[in-house]
């Protein structure tokens, strides 16, 4: 994985307030509107909380122990929640989307890729911690 260009990238549209998250729930409930009944908190500090979990994946890309055990942690939660495996590919596709969108032409197919193999690392992780039950499911 690219960390530098991961990086790079972020900080190219990581806007104030948590623009870039908040703008990828956007794109999230305007392309799966059916995902928008899981979300009962407050959308901004919804957006606050996944802009920190970005970069703590960013932060500590270098360290597999901590991705496992953080990101299979929090693939438990939402796995309770009912969070399934085709939701964590919209995820993706949507944050690349706002990515993408915020950059303007500063983006770039490379970033876009970068992004798509380190959302997907993310996501398989997470399904990692999946009870079995769930995880068969899930799949």
């Amino acid at each position: 994985m690219n960390k530098q260009l991961l990086e790079n990238s972020l900080m190219l549209v990581d806007l104030p307030d948590d623009g870039l998250t908040v703008r990828f729930y956007e794109i999230l409930f305007d392309r799966y509107p059916a995902v928008r009944p899981m979300f009962q908190r407050d959308g901004k500090l919804q957006a606050a909380m996944l802009r920190q979990a970005l970069v703590a994946v960013l932060d500590h890309l270098d360290n597999s122990e901590w991705l496992a055990d953080n990101l299979g942690s929090l693939g438990r939660r939402h796995a309770d929640m009912g969070v399934t495996a085709p939701m964590y590919e919209a995820v993706g596709e949507c944050m690349i989307a706002a990515m993408a969108e915020i950059a303007g032409d500063a983006w770039t197919k490379e970033m876009s890729a970068a992004w798509a193999e380190a959302l997907g690392a993310v996501s398989s992780l997470m399904l990692a911690g999946y009870p079995q039950k769930q995880a068969a499911a899930a799949g």
